[in-house]
């Protein structure tokens, strides 16, 4: 499993073909927490959720798995970082699966991890004593669990919604706007998937292998992928709207009214594209959506490599206009646009 920079790519084929799922995943999201909590990597969690789950862990048994969760390495067995199964949609059910791992099995594959990961040392209380690691990292992975079980089931219907818009993105032939859409370390373009870490054991065909996607419901920047395994390739990412859990602020077209074009785009990707009829410069489109130019660019971009929109000189200025494609999946999923602006 990686969470987090060195990279490889992974090429999809033709994306329309791709079979995409979705995981409702308490351990995913639990793991990401327990490694911001850590120190291992910032995934972005609100202070207070942070504050909370650091009370609720025991001491002692936290001091015991420190190392290993503050190791920024990205590089940690599936089993600890409850991914082993994508399939299980309940904590219990990952708790038992937990409570069933081999301790002298599991300190086998660190110690036959090849190439060695950067940061063995954090992995020493595991090598020294496989069976005291393991039963403090259960009850670790248990008490913080308890403490954030309340906010799980709150993130429920944000959760619900992304279920609901990567469904409508797959029926719809939105595929690769929606993982243009990720905002976590893998980016999508030109069919194929960058990934920020290179792991240790590079697929660089997605083949017959599934492509899972794991809304994370632990923090604003929360990000993990898993690319080396034979039966499933899947990425972790921020669920959208986290905010409105956590006392941020609501978006745009956050609330119910958010047509199907936000859904599967986001906010900002879908203004924009409700836009591009009008032949607007990144500077207007900058000015109309109260963002800063380089973010504008920064989305425009990705519509661009989703092969959603097109750039054009027209003297000095370069305008911005829809491709056909994107021209389709606009009139498909949005509400009626805005009057278009006047290209000079």
């Amino acid at each position: 499993m990686s969470d987090g920079h060195d990279g490889y790519t992974v090429r999809l084929g033709a994306v329309d073909r791709v079979n995409v799922r979705v995981s409702r995943h308490p351990g995913a999201t639990l793991f990401s927490l327990l490694k911001d909590a850590f120190g291992g990597r910032t995934h972005g969690v609100p202070a207070a959720w942070r504050d909370t789950v650091r009370r609720a862990l025991p001491p002692r048994d936290a001091a015991l798995v420190a190392p290993a969760l503050a190791s920024r390495s990205c590089w940690i067995p599936d089993r600890l970082a409850l991914v082993e199964d994508l399939g299980a949609s309940d904590m219990p059910t990952l708790e038992a699966q937990l409570a069933d791992l081999d301790p002298d099995l599991l300190a086998s594959e660190v110690a036959d991890f090849r190439p060695a990961p950067p940061s063995l040392a954090a992995w020493r209380p595991l090598l020294d004593d496989p069976a005291a690691f393991l039963a403090s990292y259960r009850r670790v992975v248990g008490a913080a669990w308890e403490s954030f079980a309340p906010l799980w089931r709150r993130a429920d219907v944000l959760i619900g919604r992304e279920v609901e818009r990567i469904g409508l993105a797959a029926v719809t032939g939105g595929l690769d706007g929606l993982l243009t859409s990720l905002d976590c370390g893998v980016r999508y373009e030109d069919g194929a998937l960058r990934l920020p870490h290179a792991c240790p054991r590079e697929l660089a065909d997605l083949g017959r292998r599934p492509l899972v996607l794991v809304p994370l419901a632990s923090g604003y920047t929360a990000s993990m992928y898993g690319a080396d395994r034979d039966d499933v390739l899947w990425i972790g990412y921020a669920v959208p709207g986290l905010g409105r859990i956590a006392g941020g602020r609501r978006g745009k077209r956050e609330g119910a009214d958010a047509d199907g074009l936000s859904l599967v785009l986001g906010p900002v990707r879908a203004e924009i594209l409700r836009n591009l009829p009008g032949r607007p410069t990144v500077t207007e489109l900058a000015h109309h959506l109260h963002v800063g130019i380089s973010t504008a660019t920064y989305h425009c971009r990705h519509l661009e490599a989703a092969g959603l929109l097109l750039r054009e000189r027209r003297g000095k200025q370069v305008r911005l206009h829809p491709t056909e494609r994107g021209t389709a999946l606009g009139q498909l999923l949005t509400a009626p646009p805005p009057p278009p602006w006047d290209a000079r």
